[in-house]
């Protein structure tokens, strides 16, 4: 260890100091890729861990739960004949509600109230019992049916002191305010939230039935064999609780591991960097080393310097990127939450993410690896190079082409892997085949060049000689435009693939987003809008015409859950539909329309469907089309209202489509839907312009860090192509001190150095469009439809795309020069002399 330190001390450490730039570039994309990756990995984790512990205790830890089918209520006979079964040691009632108060600038705030039997409940869910303030009148005030309980996220966004509290809220059909006194707290971490006892919860809400029962069984007694003897009426199950911790990591998941992917990338297109400069570094010192090697230095221990220089810098630049990925962690946490503002449902973490030391070795180790990987082969190449021709000038580095058959195989072997179903709920072989359409680029770069070279036309002496010198030359070609190859196909991927959901996105909004004017109850979406409110909104003249719509929670055959949209569906032609229609369905079947993610898990157009409604009545449905349904990755059902309500015998409606008469005012019309509310604050408006705006500002925001890891890539690659022409120009000074005795003149040689560059530029240019294209239809066709259940249309933004390729032209084309014009700066004669 000391000899190996010391060599790197009086031999590497010296030529790395003559220009640090080039090492300090490779540093920097080392750093950039383990800090996204390890920072995105922290994101996700600290995220996703705060959710799954604010989920927890707010859903305590029963053995069992009982609820009923796509809503309704349990009867408290029912409770009462369950709390008596033999097994049970704690049955705690919950009903759950969403209510509105006021927050300290005196504007509406949601609140989700829970009322409990705190009793029993803390024996389930001990963050739900509240901590009462000293002079309290003890279980008196615990149980006090006009107190609430509140967690700290009410407290912190509620008005200071002991003032009561004014809630506006459902009670039955109709919405009521109701004045409230303030209690303990509760240490229920997560939304704002407000515990009372439920006999108060049933008063406030006018409502008696319950929500859910929580069970928690006696010891040795099982689940299953509890379930089997429990007698339940139709349209209630009992089930082990649903881990909403992990139901949100399922969610997630395609969402997580996808930035996951595109944080490695950058550390993937920097050991191309890396290896430029140390391929460069150790162009340089050829000399040097051979002479080290008629000294007596082996071919093993030439080798072992290189790989400890690349070592070296592997192990510095981890080191930065696992602080710099901490740091970033720290900081998007707490600006844009887990989810980066993509509407997941991964909160914001109040504390510093953890260090978590396994991951640290783990993605400081891959940096240290992609160090080490990409400077095998310049190290090879010192191990095999005959010292003795070297010192002569007539040999250099060893290399060893690709055989010409892989790249097509492994083309060819891309296509067969983007096929593959999802593994596991992951499209891994869709991310097997973006990497091989990668690694298939670049090896079949030379045979690219070697084509473009034939089609050429140039026929002066410096074309001539160009086109000579790169067909002679496929490996280095490789070699110089490795990176900005990755970089740049990876760029058109995303653009493409960003561009393509954009535009896609729009068209489904014009579809799905037809009315001028949207309504809605403020207190949660699928409450029931007032009846009272309806009419006055229908007699108002408000609109010209007014359709209705019912969001209620259904089951699917095998008792998964779902949303089930009631519509009036006038024109089915109009919704974003997706594949063909299904012939009409039979008599005494609805048509339905169910979404792609309900279509992947078996509902295809011709088949019947099963809907479970509240109350266990049963829509016999007949699967009519597909529609694409961009605001969810859960599945969902379009529904005829009609039909719907007569099924489920509710006429409710939770949502109210306007479509306003010509020349109509959308600000006056809102005043008077508001007019027409017993209160303002209960429903919510919104233009369909505004929710067009809102949902591109949602998507664009979705995607800030996807165009940041997108730009690091592309500027790595930038690098890349810059410090290998540079390696490669710098390399060439002989060869021009040769031509410039022949009778080239410094600026033909600027003029064949340009001819070269473009070429080369041209080759990459070609080839990392079409390996872009070919990874975004990846992107496009499998990996999004099958981790998001989302399709899109292909959409090329040639703009965008030409300013791209462009940039990489000109880095290429300009860093050749200006290496060019540092190589032509010696003096010819002594360039020539340095053969000898």
């Amino acid at each position: 260890m000391t000899l190996a330190w010391r060599w790197l001390r009086r031999l590497s450490l010296p030529a790395l100091r003559q220009e640090a730039w080039r090492p300090a570039l490779a540093l920097l994309a080392v750093v950039l890729g383990v800090g996204l990756a390890y920072g995105v990995h922290l994101i996700n984790s600290a995220a996703l861990a705060e959710f799954g512990a604010a989920a927890r205790s707010v859903e305590g830890r029963p053995d069992l739960v009982v609820r009923p089918v796509a809503g309704g209520e349990i009867t408290l006979a029912l409770f009462e004949q369950i709390a008596a079964s033999p097994g049970v040691a704690v049955a705690a009632p919950v009903i759950e509600a969403a209510v509105q108060a006021r927050d300290r600038e005196g504007l509406a705030m949601p609140l989700k109230l829970l009322g409990v039997d705190l009793l029993q409940q803390a024996q389930i869910s001990p963050e739900l019992m509240p901590r009462l303030a000293s002079g309290r009148d003890g279980l008196a005030g615990l149980l006090d049916p006009q107190r609430l309980h509140l967690n700290a996220a009410a407290l912190r966004r509620l008005p200071q002191g002991n003032a009561p509290l004014v809630l506006r809220h459902a009670r039955g059909s109709d919405l009521a305010s109701s004045e409230l006194q303030r209690g303990g707290q509760v240490a229920a971490a997560g939304t704002p939230l407000a515990v009372i006892d439920i006999a108060g919860a049933q008063a406030l809400l006018g409502r008696y039935g319950l929500d859910r029962i929580e069970l928690r069984l006696l010891p040795g007694v099982r689940s299953e064999a509890f379930i089997k003897g429990l007698a339940l009426p139709a349209g209630v199950r009992a089930a082990p609780p649903a881990d909403s911790g992990e139901r949100i990591a399922d969610l997630s998941r395609a969402y997580r591991v996808n930035l996951g992917v595109l944080s490695l990338m950058a550390l993937f297109t920097g050991s191309f960097l890396v290896f430029a400069v140390i391929a460069l570094s150790v162009a340089r010192r050829l000399p040097q080393l051979a002479l080290l090697g008629v000294l007596g230095l082996s071919g093993r221990e030439r080798a072992g310097l290189v790989l400890g220089e690349a070592a070296l810098l592997g192990s510095v630049g981890a080191t930065l990127g696992l602080l710099l990925g901490w740091g970033l962690a720290a900081g998007v946490l707490r600006l844009l939450g887990g989810d980066f503002g993509a509407g997941l449902g991964l909160g914001n973490a109040a504390a510093l993410p953890p260090v978590q030391p396994w991951a640290a070795a783990v993605f400081g180790g891959l940096g240290l690896l992609v160090c080490v990987a990409a400077a095998a082969v310049p190290a090879w190449g010192t191990r095999q190079m005959a010292v003795a021709q070297v010192l002569k000038g007539l040999g250099g580095l060893a290399q060893h082409p690709w055989p010409a058959w892989l790249g097509p195989v492994m083309l060819l072997g891309a296509v067969v892997l983007a096929l593959l179903p999802p593994i596991g709920g992951l499209s891994l072989g869709a991310y097997a085949a973006m990497l091989l359409l990668l690694l298939g680029g670049l090896a079949v770069l030379p045979q690219m060049l070697r084509a473009l070279l034939a089609v050429s036309t140039g026929r002066s002496a410096l074309a001539l000689l160009a086109r000579r010198r790169l067909s002679e030359h496929g490996p280095e070609a490789m070699q110089t435009l490795a990176g900005v190859l990755v970089a740049l196909a990876l760029s058109v991927a995303m653009l493409v693939m960003v561009g393509s959901f954009r535009s896609s996105l729009i068209a489904w909004l014009d579809q799905m987003l037809p009315a001028e004017l949207y309504v809605r109850s403020a207190l949660r979406p699928g409450t029931a809008l007032p009846e009272a409110f309806i009419e006055r909104v229908q007699k108002s003249g408000i609109a010209r015409r007014i359709a209705l719509q019912r969001s209620l929670r259904a089951e699917g055959p095998d008792g998964a859950p779902m949303m089930l949209l009631a519509r009036e569906i006038v024109d089915e032609l109009r919704l974003p539909l997706v594949g063909t229609l299904a012939e009409p369905p039979a008599a005494g079947q609805v048509p339905l329309y169910v979404n792609e993610s309900l279509r992947d898990q078996g509902a295809e157009p011709g088949k019947p469907l099963r809907l479970t409604l509240a109350g266990g009545r049963v829509l016999d449905g007949f699967v009519r089309g597909v529609w694409r349904d961009y605001s969810r990755q859960s599945p969902a059902v379009l529904a005829p209202l009609a039909e719907v309500r007569q099924v489920s015998g509710d006429p409710s409606t939770s949502e109210l489509l306007l479509w306003l008469p010509e020349g109509g005012d959308a600000k006056v019309a809102v005043k008077a839907l508001r007019a027409a509310a017993d209160a303002p604050d209960d429903i919510e408006i919104a233009e369909a312009s505004d929710l067009r705006a809102l949902s591109l500002k949602i998507f664009d925001r979705s995607f800030v860090l996807t165009h940041g890891l997108q730009a690091v890539v592309l500027a790595i690659g930038l690098f890349g192509v810059a410090a290998s022409q540079s390696a490669q120009t710098l390399a060439r000074r002989r060869e021009f001190g040769l031509l410039r005795h022949l009778g080239l003149t410094r600026r033909e040689l600027l003029s064949l150095l340009a001819r070269e560059a473009v070429l080369l530029a041209a080759c990459g240019a070609l080839l990392g469009l079409a390996l872009g294209l070919a990874i975004s239809a990846v992107l496009v066709f499998v990996l999004n439809p099958q981790s998001f259940h989302w399709s899109m249309d292909l959409h090329l933004p040639w703009t965008r795309l030409a300013l791209l390729i462009g940039a990489m032209f000109a880095t290429a084309v300009g860093a050749a020069l200006l290496a060019g014009r540092q190589a032509l700066s010696a003096d010819a004669v002594q360039s020539v002399k340095e053969d000898w």
